[in-house]
């Protein structure tokens, strides 16, 4: 009888619980009762630069922010973003005077169908102090990718500094005027009506601080890319001093530039290496001569050399092939995770060789969804050479999460 009446009460308490919903869903989609609602906005203060007559300037380090109550219906009141209100707080509407000042707020931009209610009453305080400034670095600075088989070169100005002006405690944290360019999917040629920003070491951004000059016209050129071998330049025999070989790191290296110059450039030579100078090293750095109208990708301006003295041996190992740079929405399908291995190097250091110390890699940097054949790429230990890889590019699918 007790476990009758305890379905019964459970039973009982299911129902209301549906009867609780029903009713509250009819009261907010169909009465969308009107509702208050408090939330914090960011106030944009506007025109800083009319202090500039009294050597003034206002000290805003993170922005300010105010709360402000908004009325309307609950369907419109809990679909609104910050995005659909903008207050302002305009510097040239009170007489400003150093140190703390109070501000009116106007909201100068809401939902027709929404009421601020404290709309009459709304100031913030902000700090104003003695107007100093300092010369920085102009810093041109490429964000994402240009789009495979193309790259980016890094434009030039005739700017090698700019004025920053504002309030001392942001002067000191600034270190850069800084311009910064999207390239993502880049193909041709940018033109840009840049903007200049007052940024700290860390890329902090000081918007309340005014930079001379205010912006630049730029041009990032977008050049085609090529992969072509390193010749190395040699002088001497190796046998007389009991070299094996010498072998580029990297034997291979990525150039840009416009289609005519690239289809006559098979390979990049190094400066010539005098043999009799080594003295027993196992590495050195050789400059690459690069012709005129190409850059290297990366602007590499050298190569590191491997050294395999007369008692070099090689190894043959199969190692894991990993991904790097690849975007957190994607996930990658390689047709193969291996790559086998033909590297050589003086005795010692081979017989201490394994997979851990070898890095083996695709790079997925700025690729999105498709299919796609990535050359293998290496970082090996020092003194070690790459005779061969198999394969030397591998497969790749790259599907969203």
């Amino acid at each position: 009888m007790d476990g009758k009446n305890k379905r019964g009460e459970i039973m009982i308490k299911a129902c209301c619980a549906i009867a609780a919903f029903i009713l509250w869903l009819y009261i907010y989609s169909v009465e969308n009762p009107v509702l208050d609602k408090n939330i914090t906005l960011p106030v944009n203060v506007i025109n800083s630069q009319v202090l500039a007559g009294s050597k003034l300037a206002p000290d805003i380090e993170n922005g300010i922010s105010l709360k402000i109550t908004i009325r309307g219906n609950v369907s419109e009141i809990n679909s609104l973003k910050e995005g659909d209100f903008e207050l302002r707080a305009d510097l040239s509407a009170v007489g400003i005077k150093k140190g703390e000042n109070k501000i009116p707020v106007i909201v100068e931009k809401k939902p027709s169908n929404v009421k601020v209610t404290n709309s009459d009453n709304l100031f913030v305080y902000v700090n104003v102090d003695d107007m100093v400034e300092k010369k920085v670095p102009v810093n041109i600075v490429l964000e994402g990718e240009a789009r495979e088989g193309y790259y980016a070169l890094q434009p030039e100005t005739e700017y090698k500094e700019a004025t920053i002006k504002g309030a001392k405690k942001l002067i000191d944290k600034i270190q850069y005027a800084v311009i910064r360019c999207d390239i993502t999917d880049a193909y041709k040629n940018i033109n840009l009506d840049a903007k200049f920003q007052a940024e700290s070491a860390g890329g902090e951004v000081y918007k309340y601080v005014m930079v001379e000059p205010d912006n630049l016209d730029l041009t990032v050129q977008v050049k085609k890319t090529k992969t072509v071998p390193v010749n190395l330049q040699l002088s001497g025999n190796l046998e007389n001093y009991g070299i094996g070989s010498i072998l580029p790191a990297n034997d291979s290296v990525e150039i840009a530039g416009d289609d005519a110059v690239l289809q006559n450039i098979t390979s990049i030579n190094t400066e010539t290496v005098d043999i009799s100078k080594l003295n027993g090293a196992k590495t050195i750095n050789s400059k690459l001569i690069v012709p005129d109208g190409i850059v290297v990708v990366g602007n590499t301006s050298e190569v590191k050399l491997n050294i395999l003295y007369s008692n070099t041996v090689s190894k043959i190992m199969t190692v894991p092939v990993k991904t790097k740079n690849l975007s957190s929405t994607l996930n990658a399908t390689l047709d193969q995770t291996t790559a086998t291995l033909n590297l050589s190097g003086i005795a010692s250091d081979i017989s201490n060789l394994n997979s851990d110390n070898i890095d083996c890699y695709l790079d997925i940097n700025g690729l999105g969804e498709g299919k796609y054949e990535i050359q293998v790429k290496l970082k090996l230990p020092e003194g070690i050479s790459k005779l061969s890889v198999n394969p030397e590019k591998i497969g790749v699918k790259l599907v969203k999460k």
